[in-house]
């Protein structure tokens, strides 16, 4: 049985670092790392066990005003019984990582889509066969449904 376990850790400084560290599982899908492309490495040092994929919320072509935001990260251990390949993708939304083993298959997403008017990704993923394990914050607007209510 794999463990998962998902997170929005709101940034990602020394004391967050500690409490992942503690919380590692076989799978965690992290959201709101608030790291640039620059530090996105810094989520393979938290656990010689564990590797990682992750995206920016941010590019680094412009200077940032305000607080950094966003971010996805897909954190996996190595002795999975698992093969592991990251899917790429162009958006700063969605990491991704499909999983396959013997008789399992899978894709491990995790998503951060707050509310954004002119969100205009049309990022499309197609896996035959596969199970789903999603994480995420979802807030978008969905085309003609408009943005999600909270009661």
């Amino acid at each position: 049985m794999i463990q998962f376990v998902s997170y929005n850790s709101r940034g990602f400084n020394v004391d967050k670092q500690k409490y992942v560290q503690k919380v590692l599982r076989d799978c965690d899908i992290m959201q709101e790392h608030w790291l640039s492309d620059s530090q996105l490495s810094i989520l393979n040092t938290l656990s010689p066990d564990h590797v990682s994929v992750a995206v920016s919320g941010f590019g680094n072509n412009s200077v940032l005003t305000g607080r950094p935001y966003g971010g996805c990260a897909i954190l996996w251990r190595k002795n999975l019984s698992l093969t592991a390949s990251p899917i790429t993708s162009n958006c700063r939304h969605i990491s991704a990582v499909l999983f396959c083993g013997a008789g399992v298959r899978f894709v491990c997403l995790c998503i951060y889509m707050p509310y954004e008017s002119d969100f205009s990704s049309t990022e499309e993923f197609q896996f035959q066969e596969a199970h789903i394990i999603l994480g995420g914050i979802l807030m978008l607007i969905f085309h003609g449904i408009g943005p999600i209510q909270r009661y």
